[in-house]
């Protein structure tokens, strides 16, 4: 099974930056998750537009074996920044042979246990969300525009939320043998982003797109509409699984989900173990981080 992580630059440099501590941060993040996921799998594979292939690969010199820089067509289309998940679904896409998409804020400490590389499919977690606090997953307020709108949904989406499902699939680590499943699914993903008929729904929702809707909810229901739940495997059995600390431990599993990205503690935790086990990706990532810095900074008249 090859490990395959994407980059589409775009989104990251227009807004999504700022989740992190700093752009350094950033980096070492990337340097930790590619190094040590890489000792596990015979294939680190990268895809990515132009910018972030220059960025991970020429300036960092991350250990990638196979290189692609396909989401370059992303940028050439012009697509919509704000929906950073585009990059990753083109991955999944673009896969014709068993794999596993990190992203780059996952560490893998251990390789993933043989339930997981053995299966047809392979997902972090399951998660479930209150329809009372659809603070994270807001699928009323989606297909409340959808309606009012007339944009479209594949069936399998409509009636999932008609019967008012509150399942999704917690995508830090996505894939499997059943390459054809992942394709299908992430086509039509990407279908929904795209299609002319849901552009004004885009509008009227605003600047927060409803990227995990569309990746993580819409594969619940892509696989309870083929009857298809039972053949993906959890590293986790729930989200309070993967996010607690012993339980993260004994799997070998981090994951640096939402405010983690900021806080100034596990920052300097990345930066020590960074320095500490992979001395020259280390210096390479504070190099770059001080060219960035640099040249962000205003210049004297």
């Amino acid at each position: 099974m090859r490990a395959v992580w994407s980059f589409w630059s775009r989104p990251h440099r227009l807004y999504y930056h700022r989740l992190w501590r700093s752009d350094r941060a950033h980096l070492l993040c990337w340097a930790l998750s590619v190094a040590e996921a890489a000792r596990h799998f015979e294939e680190a594979c990268l895809i990515a537009d132009d910018a972030g292939a220059e960025l991970l690969v020429e300036r960092l010199g991350l250990p990638f074996t196979h290189v692609s820089t396909d989401l370059e067509g992303l940028n050439r289309e012009a697509a919509d920044p704000l929906w950073w998940v585009l990059g990753k679904l083109s991955a999944y896409a673009a896969q014709e042979k068993p794999f596993v998409h990190l992203d780059a804020d996952v560490i893998l400490w251990k390789p993933l246990p043989a339930r997981l590389l053995n299966a047809p499919l392979l997902a972090q977690n399951p998660e479930h969300f209150d329809f009372e606090d659809q603070s994270l997953y807001r699928p009323d307020n989606f297909m409340a525009a959808i309606g009012v709108l007339g944009g479209w949904l594949p069936p399998a989406w409509r009636r999932y939320a008609e019967a008012q499902r509150n399942g999704a699939v917690c995508c830090g680590i996505l894939g499997g043998a059943d390459v054809d499943f992942l394709g299908r699914y992430s086509r039509t993903a990407i279908a929904i982003i795209r299609d002319p008929r849901n552009q004004p729904v885009w509008e009227r929702i605003g600047a927060v797109r409803d990227n995990i809707l569309v990746e993580q909810y819409f594969l619940a229901a892509l696989l309870e509409a083929e009857g298809q739940p039972q053949r993906i495997e959890h590293l986790f059995p729930s989200s309070t699984d993967a996010f607690d600390p012993r339980q993260a431990e004994r799997a070998g599993f981090t994951h640096l989900i939402g405010d983690a990205k900021a806080d100034p503690e596990i920052a300097d935790r990345l930066e020590a173990r960074v320095r500490a086990t992979h001395p020259e990706l280390y210096e390479r990532c504070v190099e770059v981080a001080h060219e960035g810095e640099s040249a962000a900074a205003p210049q004297p008249v």
